[in-house]
């Protein structure tokens, strides 16, 4: 009797201990949905993924603007990524190309998921408590504005929450499916710029919920990379997108798009899509909403691969050509972070050309518009052979900015100390406006007569801003911004 008595109480107290272990998963309700996510006690994190922020853009709604959630279950499962949208593989490619540049496997990456069902967006965060109105960390991926994902291995966002930021990564609609104008599309719906709309309708699904995973809505920095960070820099422009972001973070772009495309050449590819279809007449847009999404993506590629999708100037989005936007200094009340790395392409010209000049000339075009700007120059580069053939190529930051360094990667004590750098200087700026703090080295405006610049690399320090007299030809319209 006793040994069974001393064996229930054990038991009682193993089961109690295993409540410490194992927490409920956390949940938040959200429009009458209950999100279930998961615990990563590792981090101290709560994290939410594969949330809907609209209604699935297929059938009718492919080439709409995103449309308000309907579709609503009393418990949605928050715990796994949703699939990516539609897109080839050369992303996922260039992953396993790096891996077995640094001597791992390409199986190192599984296999990505795509649908045409893929407006969702993940969260990371520290804390539930409505009232906590922690900064918002809103990632936008790049890609060309063709491919890439919300989730790709090097954007999650546990490490930045750790430092008391909400981290929300979004998806939007690549290639044929977010950047053309389809025949048939009338002047009183938006007839371009889909994949704009998306980051749009996740901003505003971030305004009106973010409270609820612990985030100040009033304080919310938009940051991306490539085309994600070309987009975001449209979007400060962009009407519908004022007050739905306060603070930017650009890293490797300002080149890329800053003319735009025109809608009569959208609208001349989605013409041309169609006939290679064998699709003409009236009733096209119908006929083309009803084309498998794989077989949209295929044709749409093979006869638009070289293509970079640019935002369209549609007059309804986006009303002129970026670059006519930050000439004329119309940056409203946004901080910004903006810069470049050393080895964006294997040619000097060209990484001046396409990523440090332009990036210089919007942040002064800032600073002298009466807003702050900090540039950086991001030039460390990998331990060993790899390291050195690759140098500080286009997207070698990333890692950095979010903590998370593949493990085949070389990562010594420089490049963990530069991730702490980094970090702190990320998440400093998104939640004061100014990446300053007492605990990193002191990173000047970029203002004049100076213009200094943050090189981030072995060191830490502020020099002068790099390519001054290639930067002094792209001003004066000697180097083309072509």
């Amino acid at each position: 009797m006793m040994r069974s008595l001393v064996l229930a109480i054990a038991l009682t107290a193993l089961g109690a201990c295993d409540s410490i272990r194992a927490p409920a998963d956390p949940r938040v309700e959200i429009g009458g949905e209950v999100l279930v996510g998961k615990h990563m006690p590792d981090h101290g994190v709560s994290a939410f993924l594969g949330v809907p922020f609209a209604e699935p853009p297929v059938g009718d709604l492919r080439w709409r603007v995103p449309q308000p959630l309907e579709t609503k279950v009393a418990r949605r499962d928050a715990s796994r990524f949703a699939p990516a949208c539609m897109q080839s593989m050369r992303i996922l490619d260039w992953y396993r190309y790096m891996a077995g540049t640094f001597g791992g496997s390409g199986d190192y990456y599984a296999d990505l998921d795509v649908s045409e069902d893929c407006l969702y967006l993940n969260i990371w965060t520290p804390t539930l408590e409505s009232d906590a109105k922690l900064p918002v960390m809103v990632w936008v991926h790049g890609g060309s504005n063709r491919s890439g994902w919300s989730y790709e291995p090097n954007y999650h966002g546990h490490v930045l929450a750790q430092e008391g930021v909400v981290v929300v990564s979004v998806a939007y609609r690549q290639g044929a499916f977010g950047f053309l104008s389809p025949p048939g599309l009338t002047a009183d719906e938006p007839t371009a710029n889909f994949g704009l709309w998306d980051i749009v309708a996740s901003l505003q699904w971030i305004q009106d919920n973010i409270e609820q995973f612990g985030g100040d809505p009033h304080r919310v920095t938009a940051f991306g990379e490539s085309a994600g960070a070309e987009d975001i820099l449209a979007l400060m422009f962009a009407k519908p997108a004022a007050g739905l972001f306060h603070r930017a973070i650009l890293e490797s772009t300002a080149g890329y798009g800053i003319d735009g495309s025109s809608l009569d050449g959208e609208r001349e590819r989605g013409r041309k899509l169609a006939s290679i279809l064998g699709i003409e007449g009236d009733n096209s847009l119908a006929q083309l909403r009803q084309v498998p999404a794989d077989k949209l993506l295929r044709v749409y590629e093979e006869a638009f691969l070289d293509y970079y999708h640019a935002p369209a100037i549609d007059g309804q989005l986006i009303t002129e050509a970026t670059w006519e936007s930050i000439q004329a200094g119309r940056f409203g009340d946004h901080q910004l972070i903006i810069g470049a790395n050393a080895d964006e392409s294997s040619d000097r010209l060209t990484t001046a050309n396409d990523y440090l000049c332009p990036s210089q000339n919007t942040a002064a075009r800032m600073t002298a518009a009466g807003r702050s700007a900090w540039m950086y120059f991001f030039t460390r580069v990998r331990k060993g052979a790899a390291g050195e053939k690759l140098g500080a190529y286009h997207g070698a930051e990333l890692p950095y900015v979010f903590g998370t360094h593949d493990a085949y990667m070389p990562t010594t004590d420089i490049d963990q100390a530069l991730t702490e750098t980094m970090i702190r200087y990320w998440t400093r700026f998104a939640a004061t406006g100014d990446p300053n703090s007492e605990r990193r080295p002191d990173w000047p405006r970029f203002a004049a007569p100076e213009f200094p610049v943050q090189e981030l690399g072995d060191e830490v320090l502020t020099t002068a801003a790099p390519e001054s007299e290639l930067c002094k030809l792209f001003a004066e319209g000697t180097v083309s911004r072509d």
